[in-house]
């Protein structure tokens, strides 16, 4: 239930020379966390882009002339092509996966926006989209040439934290934050200000605020996690102490489409947010997880 506001991706490098979040990039989806781990690799990325890339297919003393000083070449690429990602046939070797350049689902959501704008806020259906069906399991990997929203998730078991963003170029929420830790230069504020903060601790002492905050009561003392929730924008002290975002429970509650195999599921929630963000960056909600 909506209350008052009182409250995997690998991205994969196809141009190194460009700023950071700004990078033509495929992006690789999995379930599979072992592979996913070994594709967020720097030497897979480098192979990955360099296969996106290619016009025709190669042979092995091609790749090993662009790749001189790749520790275990021979061995990453049986790697890929075991898992699909890379074929070989005749000795030449291309991207295995088909490249998906524009979403399958648009259909539907035309369908379903015309369907519930009068029933539904953007708001509700962005949390509907987050908590319900963004991390539907995928039934194949998926290779993906376009740019799609984003979510990012600090949470500990009182609460979820959740960014929703409509583009590449992330602000400085702390779900952005903690989401993309290897890549503290993308948020110089928080990170001058918490740095490398134990996310567990970090979490629980955020718990402790935002009770006091949702309860109507001011903060014990001024901290790091405070202010951090100061800058975020998630509470503010004026014209007196309250979160600044929309808070729902754990009974919130919206279910207006019938079932989706897990694929569609996927593109359709990322068109559909994307489509609700509208010219918004980013969208920044609270779920209380206990009553």
């Amino acid at each position: 239930m909506r209350m008052n506001h009182l409250f995997v991706k690998i991205q994969l490098d196809v141009n190194l020379f460009l700023p950071s979040r700004k990078k033509a990039i495929m992006e690789i989806f999995t379930n599979d966390k072992n592979i996913q781990n070994k594709l967020n690799r720097s030497e897979f990325q480098e192979l990955l882009s360099y296969f996106k890339g290619l016009r025709e297919s190669v042979i092995l003393r091609e790749i090993r002339k662009k790749f001189p000083d790749h520790k275990h070449l021979d061995k990453d690429l049986e790697f890929l092509i075991a898992h699909g990602i890379v074929s070989r046939q005749d000795r030449r070797y291309e991207l295995g996966l088909p490249i998906i350049t524009d979403y399958p689902t648009s259909g539907l959501v035309e369908h379903f926006i015309q369907k519930t704008n009068k029933e539904y806020s953007a708001e509700d259906l962005l949390v509907w989209l987050s908590e319900e069906h963004w991390n539907n399991g995928l039934e194949k990997m998926l290779a993906v040439d376009f740019p799609m929203p984003s979510r990012y998730c600090l949470e500990n078991a009182e609460f979820r934290l959740v960014t929703i963003n409509s583009r590449q170029e992330l602000p400085e929420t702390l779900p952005n934050y903690f989401g993309n830790s290897d890549e503290p230069s993308l948020f110089p504020n928080l990170a001058g200000l918490i740095g490398d903060v134990n996310p567990e601790f970090f979490t629980n002492q955020l718990n402790l605020i935002l009770e006091r905050v949702l309860a109507g009561k001011a903060p014990r003392r001024t901290s790091i996690f405070l202010k951090s929730l100061i800058d975020s924008g998630v509470i503010a002290e004026r014209p007196e102490w309250h979160v600044s975002i929309p808070v729902y429970d754990k009974n919130f509650l919206v279910d207006p489409i019938r079932e989706l195999d897990n694929d569609a599921a996927f593109f359709f929630s990322r068109q559909l947010a994307e489509r609700l963000l509208d010219k918004q960056e980013s969208f920044t909600y609270l779920m209380k997880k206990k009553a």
